[in-house]
């Protein structure tokens, strides 16, 4: 017995003993990284001089993004331990309003203990020091796909500005050698707070696996950054309205049919067109409307509809034979394949046939889908029971800028929203597994039709130009034949 005493005592002096080493050790680990004096590479939304109240109403509860034009500069590598220089990178700002004060949601940034709780992707969040507005904390980062998770842990430093913004750097480890996000605050009123979440990450530096799971379908590497900052403002959004819960904006309880889901830019009667022309001129814009509840075939589906969003400086008239004509998507957005219209299917649904690549595997995605109002301000379409997406739905829609400085001008929004229908195969079933799943492929389509449709419709309609041109006879020509 007095054996036993005393393989127990040694037993528990061991594990006080290794307690001791334990705790030393992560002592040693927190005090080894060195905090980094890093400056924002990029542009603060501050500085961009647009109006929060405007912004505020332009995003309409929902989510404003804005994806820059490609830049150079110089950033901090965490692998390196030096700055580098960087070239045609894009930054993402996301904006949206949340009910909650100002102070308040700049404590929940701040707050990095617990924001595990309310972060997506994140694990095991944990402050390992703070001195003064600087911090430095850990943080684990899970993503789990089909077959795979890619787990990775992440040193990252926090500072809090005098103007009260808090930016985070990479300053070790993690997925990517280099990572920034940056928290702006602008108070509406009292209680409603537009916050806006930048960042930008070297995703081209991405670990293997990582790298692997974004290559698969180069889209994904356009998206998934843009998608990792929305997720957390909105998580961060639904956090404040649990904790403010008798005055943040309630969720509509509304159940719409497939006729009156769509959410149109411009039902938005506060809508400034020259303030959202502005937006443009900056890079990609997009909105993530707010969540609708859909009725259809007697289930109810969560619907979030993605807009894409681009100025074009031609009249309406120009342009819109073009683009309320799918066969447009074709030629400039990278996940279009093939479209067939209703004379060519000779059926009441044209053919829209997209692929989404997994490694060397083109994966079709068949959308049939039926169109409206083809030739009004608001191209309707939606699909039909046996396409993969079911139910789809989305349109295209108009909006005249008013005419300055002799150019007449057109913002275009093309919104589509939906989710994986029975119809579509196994594997393509898989993708509500992934991370992001209830907006992915609407992101996708939305990301890829900004970035392209302005220039491919204004180089289509010069080559139309020239092409007239060259075969009309010219005065010369016509005095020498006669």
């Amino acid at each position: 017995m007095n054996s036993v005493i005393r393989n127990i005592q040694r037993l528990n002096h061991v594990l006080i003993m290794a307690t001791l080493v334990i705790g030393s050790f992560n002592a040693n680990a927190a005090s080894q990284h060195q905090t980094v004096n890093w400056q924002l590479p990029s542009t603060r939304f501050a500085e961009l001089n647009l109006d929060p109240h405007k912004i505020a109403k332009i995003a309409q509860g929902g989510q404003l993004i804005i994806v820059s034009k490609p830049q150079d500069f110089t950033f901090w590598n965490a692998r390196k331990k030096a700055l580098q220089e960087y070239k045609s990178k894009r930054v993402t700002y996301v904006a949206t309003v949340i009910d909650a004060p100002i102070d308040e949601i700049k404590a929940m940034a701040w707050d990095l203990e617990s924001q595990a709780a309310y972060s997506p992707l994140l694990k095991k969040t944990k402050n390992l020091s703070t001195n003064g507005n600087i911090r430095i904390g850990s943080y684990r980062q899970s993503i789990q796909i089909p077959v795979i998770k890619l787990v990775s842990d992440f040193i990252v430093q926090f500072n809090k500005y005098d103007n009260g913004n808090i930016g985070m750097v990479l300053i070790d480890e993690g997925d990517v050698e280099a990572l920034y996000q940056y928290w702006e605050f602008f108070p509406l009123d009292e209680r409603r707070t537009l916050t806006v979440l930048s960042g930008w990450q070297d995703i081209e530096t991405a670990s293997f696996t990582y790298k692997l799971i974004l290559e698969a379908e180069p889209s994904l590497k356009k998206v998934f950054p843009v998608l990792s900052l929305y997720e957390r403002l909105t998580q961060f959004r639904d956090e404040a309205a649990r904790r403010n819960h008798d005055y943040a904006e309630k969720p509509d309880p509304t159940i719409y049919d497939i006729r009156s889901v769509n959410s149109f830019i411009s039902d938005n009667k506060a809508l400034d067109v020259h303030t959202l022309k502005e937006l443009t001129k900056l890079g990609s814009v997009q909105f993530y409307h707010k969540l609708r509840k859909l009725s259809h075939d007697d289930e109810i589906h969560d619907i979030i509809q993605v807009s894409a969003v681009s100025y074009i400086p031609l009249p309406q008239k120009t342009i819109q034979p073009l683009l309320n004509n799918f066969s447009s998507l074709v030629e400039y957005n990278d996940l279009t394949y093939g479209w067939l219209n209703n004379q060519e299917t000779q059926k009441d649904w044209g053919h829209l046939h997209l692929a989404a690549r997994i490694g060397p595997i083109h994966l079709p995605v068949e959308i049939y889908v039926s169109q409206e109002h083809v030739n009004e301000n608001k191209m309707l379409f939606e699909a039909v029971d046996h396409a993969y997406m079911y139910p789809l739905m989305g349109h295209v829609e108009y909006l005249a800028v008013p005419a300055k400085d002799n150019e007449q001008g057109t913002l275009v929004s093309l919104t589509i929203g939906g989710v994986i229908g029975p119809e579509a195969s196994f594997i393509f079933k898989m993708i509500r597994y992934v991370p992001f799943h209830n907006v992915l492929l609407a992101a996708l389509y939305g990301m890829l039709t900004a970035d392209n449709m302005e220039n491919w419709v204004v180089e289509r309609v010069a080559n139309d130009i020239i092409s007239k041109e060259s075969v009309a006879p010219s005065p010369d020509k016509v005095v020498d034949t006669f």
